[in-house]
């Protein structure tokens, strides 16, 4: 099998689903067993892990596995794809300062597992964005062309307006 641009971005955007989908279940799990984050993340300070925590904690999951899930299904879109990225950078930095900054979590199984992901997903991203940027020069100006550089050249639908009776 060769490696190819189409491969590697196909490959891409099917790890995201099913990163996406794993957030989803952890999601559920947030909400439905409180203890979760105290017995498999937060285990150096289980009493800090409360109830409104893990709800918190269920709500952002929510978030990233939508916005995953999404940028899975449109990988090709440059915003989504981005912030994606960046939810993975967000993901990998607090549970790194959580083990070695807060010490509320430390080096288990529980809190590997969203490092490695978060840094493999951070890893391929990159490798992605960077290898399959368009290098046709035209295609970019064109693009670029269309676009309104300010808001006042945004065109706006003009009707007839209705009097009030």
């Amino acid at each position: 099998m060769l490696i190819t641009k189409d491969n590697m971005m196909r490959s891409l955007q099917g790890w995201i689903f099913v990163v996406g989908l794993m957030a989803l279940g952890n999601t559920v799990s947030c909400y439905v067993d409180h203890s979760f984050l105290k017995n498999r993340l937060y285990t150096g300070s289980p009493e800090k892990a409360n109830d409104l925590a893990a709800r918190l904690f269920g709500l952002w999951t929510l978030m990233s596995a939508l916005l995953r899930l999404s940028c899975a299904i449109l990988i090709t879109n440059r915003a989504l794809f981005n912030l994606t990225l960046l939810s993975f950078v967000v993901a990998f930095v607090h549970f790194l300062s959580e083990a070695f900054v807060y010490k509320t979590a430390p080096i288990t199984v529980g809190v590997l597992a969203p490092l490695i992901v978060s840094g493999v997903s951070m890893l391929w991203m990159i490798v992605v964005a960077y290898c399959c940027q368009s290098t046709d020069k035209r295609a970019n100006d064109t693009s670029k062309e269309n676009f309104p550089r300010r808001v006042e050249d945004i065109p706006l639908p003009r009707g007839k307006r209705h009097k009030a009776e």
